[in-house]
C-alpha cells in the first residue's frame, strides 16, 4: 500500500516579511551594542532613569513567543484581548523585567539580546492558513488607534526605537529628574505615558517607502502627520505655561494660530529623519510633564485656552493632549511594514 505524503505547510508571507525586517533590526540593534565601552553602559539614557545596561536588559524581552504563541496556543480571541488590556501595565512589567536582572553581566546580557527574538521567531513561522482568522482581530491601542494582531507579528520598530534610545544616551549627558504630579493627576499621567510610548510605535513602524506619501485628505503626508506631533509638544507647554501665568498672550496667540503654526512646523521639518522626530518628541513630551509638574490640586482648575477660543480646565486638557497623540499615531498605521510589506493593507 503505498503511503500518501503530506506537504509541510508553509510559513504565512507577512510572518516571513516581519521575521525578516526584525533579523535586520536586530542585526543593527547588536552592532550598536557590540560597540559600547564599559562606561558606555553605564550611561543614562534620556529621558528616564535607565541607564544603557538597563535598556539591553529590557530590550532582551522575557524570551517567550509572544503574540505568535498565543496564536499557536488557540488562546487568542477577541475577549482574551480585551481582558489583556484591561489588567496589563507595560511600564510595570517592563520595570519588574529590569529590576530583575540588575545582577546580570555585560556578557550575559548580551547573550540573551543575541537570543532575544528566537522563541518569537520560531512561533511566528509555525503560522499557517488556519490562523488567519486570527490575525484580522482588532487590538485597541488608544483613542482612534487600533491596530490587527497580524501587527504585531512585526516587532523590528522596537529594537530601531530602543537602537536610536542608545545613541542618543552616547551623545548626551543626561541626568536623573525626578517629577512629581498632584496627586489628582498623577492617575492620568499613566495616558500621557502610554500615548507617548504608542506614538513611538508607530513612528518605529512606518516603512521607508511611505514617508513621503499621502496619508491624510488634506494632503499632509506621513512625513508630515509624524512632524505634526514632534513640533506640537511646544504648542501644549506654551497653552499649560500660560495657564499658570508663565507664558505672554502673544506667545500663546502664536500657537493657537492653528493653520499657520501647523504649516510653518510641518515645513521645518521636511525632510527630517525618524531619529530626528523621536529625538524631538521625547525630548518635548518630558518638557510638557515638566511644566504639568508644576501644577497644584488648585492649579488644575484653571483654564487652558485652545486654538478655538474654547477653555477646558488643566486638568481635562491631560485627557485631550493624550488623546491627540493617539489620534495621529492611528494615522500613521496604514503606512507601517505590517500594512505595506506584509501585504495587508486594510
Amino acid at each position: 500500500m503505498r503511503r500518501r505524503m503530506i506537504a509541510p505547510l508553509m510559513p504565512l508571507p507577512i510572518a516571513e516579511a516581519a521575521v525578516e525586517d526584525l533579523t535586520r533590526s536586530h542585526r543593527d540593534l547588536l552592532r550598536i551594542v557590540d560597540s559600547l565601552s564599559e562606561k558606555d553602559w553605564e550611561r543614562l539614557v534620556p529621558y528616564g532613569d535607565w541607564t544603557v545596561k538597563d535598556l539591553v536588559a529590557h530590550v532582551t524581552g522575557d524570551m517567550s513567543p509572544g503574540w505568535p504563541g498565543l496564536i499557536l496556543a488557540g488562546v487568542l480571541t477577541p475577549q482574551f484581548i480585551v481582558d489583556m488590556g484591561k489588567g496589563y501595565d507595560a511600564r510595570t512589567a517592563n520595570a519588574a523585567n529590569v529590576e530583575e536582572r540588575k545582577r546580570w553581566t555585560r556578557d550575559d546580557l548580551r547573550q540573551m539580546l543575541f537570543e532575544a527574538h528566537q522563541a518569537m521567531i520560531d512561533a511566528a513561522l509555525r503560522l499557517d492558513e488556519s490562523h488567519v482568522p486570527v490575525l484580522d482581530y482588532v487590538v485597541p491601542m488608544g483613542p482612534e488607534y487600533d491596530l490587527r494582531v497580524s501587527d504585531f507579528l512585526w516587532r523590528g520598530w522596537h529594537d530601531r526605537q530602543h537602537a536610536d534610545d542608545i545613541r542618543r544616551a552616547l551623545e548626551t549627558a543626561w541626568q536623573r529628574q525626578k517629577l512629581r504630579f498632584a496627586p489628582e493627576l498623577e492617575r492620568k499621567m499613566r495616558w500621557v505615558v502610554l500615548s507617548q510610548d504608542t506614538f513611538l510605535r508607530a513612528l518605529y513602524s512606518v516603512a521607508d517607502d511611505a514617508w513621503e506619501e499621502q496619508a491624510l485628505s488634506d494632503g499632509w503626508m506621513y512625513h508630515d502627520v509624524a512632524s505634526h506631533v514632534s513640533a506640537n509638544e511646544t504648542r501644549l507647554q506654551t497653552r499649560l505655561r500660560a495657564a499658570l501665568g508663565e507664558a505672554a498672550p502673544e506667545e500663546l496667540a502664536a500657537v493657537n494660530d492653528i493653520e499657520a503654526w501647523n504649516e510653518k512646523t510641518v515645513k521645518e521639518r521636511r525632510g527630517r529623519s525618524v531619529r530626528d522626530l523621536a529625538d524631538e518628541f521625547q525630548a518635548g513630551r518630558f518638557a510638557t510633564m515638566q511644566v504639568l509638574s508644576r501644577f497644584t490640586g488648585e492649579t488644575l482648575g484653571n483654564a487652558v485656552t485652545r486654538g478655538d477660543g474654547s477653555t477646558v480646565p488643566a486638568g481635562e486638557f491631560v485627557k485631550l493632549l493624550s488623546r491627540h497623540t493617539s489620534a495621529h499615531a492611528g494615522q500613521l498605521v496604514a503606512g507601517s511594514r505590517a500594512r505595506r510589506l506584509g501585504g495587508n493593507e486594510k
